[in-house]
């Protein structure tokens, strides 16, 4: 299960500071472990896994936002991961440390819903996090899970209600502000990021650099495919790399000023990738010269 959305290295399979870890980039849905499991299974009829599966419209979610009150607390267990996790975001997870699975099996009572929050390095937690839907989770006889998870909903740290055996917090949902900008403004700006992407992504093919969007045609499918939050979102877990900025992007509740911002960020990339492409043709000339 590769977790390209998060662009996290495979080496990240297995996090010692982190116990909600996402899969390896080589994970395949039936690895050797499990093949394992399941042949014992079979010789074994009372051991055997338990798959839980909840249906849901994956592309539906790359769109929508639940709306919710603004003044509505809800208590939810909480998850720090070396990531931001943004709303519309697919990621995979798998849970093997005891806490977690304590965890698992209350939210398959529950609500198979928790709050993911960014913990960098320094191990601090953000303030504000994503709401993680389950809509996948299969759990093997070992006693750990993996899980497939939608971002929903942004949330807002209120306080923390108990650290162990996981930790648990009151939070409150974040929704956009509505936008002062006219809709025509709105489209403005999204067709301003959105050649801004089409640069960067030229410039990245240009030196070959790994790069996830090809061509003019699939940045403006981007826009076209998207409402401007779904957009700004998709924009910031995809195009931005920087850990804090991303934090940023998440924490803010206005449309136009996170667009704005992600606009800025991707003109400041363009130009350093325009000043890197101009340094390596004036060394190719300076090389063909001296030939």
């Amino acid at each position: 299960m590769a977790l390209n959305t998060l662009q996290l290295p495979s080496n990240l399979a297995r996090l010692s500071s982190y116990s909600f870890s996402p899969s390896s980039a080589s994970y395949q849905p039936k690895p050797p472990g499990r093949l394992d499991t399941r042949t014992t299974a079979k010789k074994h009829q009372k051991r055997t896994t338990s798959v839980l599966k909840c249906r849901a419209n994956l592309h539906g979610c790359m769109d929508e936002v639940v709306q919710t009150p603004k003044d509505q607390t809800t208590e939810i267990p909480i998850v720090m991961y070396p990531s931001v996790v943004f709303p519309g975001a697919t990621l995979q997870l798998q849970a093997f440390e005891f806490r977690y699975r304590i965890m698992m099996h209350t939210l398959l009572q529950q609500g198979l819903k928790f709050g993911v929050i960014y913990c960098g390095k320094n191990g601090r937690m953000a303030d504000v996090g994503c709401i993680a839907n389950v809509i996948e989770c299969e759990r093997l006889i070992d006693g750990r899970f993996f899980l497939t998870c939608v971002g929903e909903d942004r949330f807002r740290v209120i306080e923390i209600i108990r650290t162990k055996p996981y930790v648990v917090a009151r939070i409150q949902v974040l929704n956009d502000h509505p936008s002062s900008e006219p809709q025509d403004d709105l489209g403005s700006l999204m067709q301003q990021v959105e050649q801004h992407l089409k640069n960067v992504a030229m410039l990245s093919d240009k030196l070959n650099l790994n790069q996830k969007l090809r061509g003019d045609h699939q940045a403006e499918q981007f826009r076209r495919m998207h409402s401007a939050a779904s957009f700004s979102f998709l924009i910031a877990r995809l195009f931005i790399h920087d850990r804090l900025e991303q934090q940023t992007l998440l924490q803010m509740n206005d449309i136009t000023q996170r667009l704005a911002r992600e606009g800025m960020y991707l003109e400041r990339r363009s130009k350093y990738l325009a000043a890197i492409a101009a340094i390596k043709d004036a060394f190719e000339h300076l090389s063909c010269n001296e030939k």
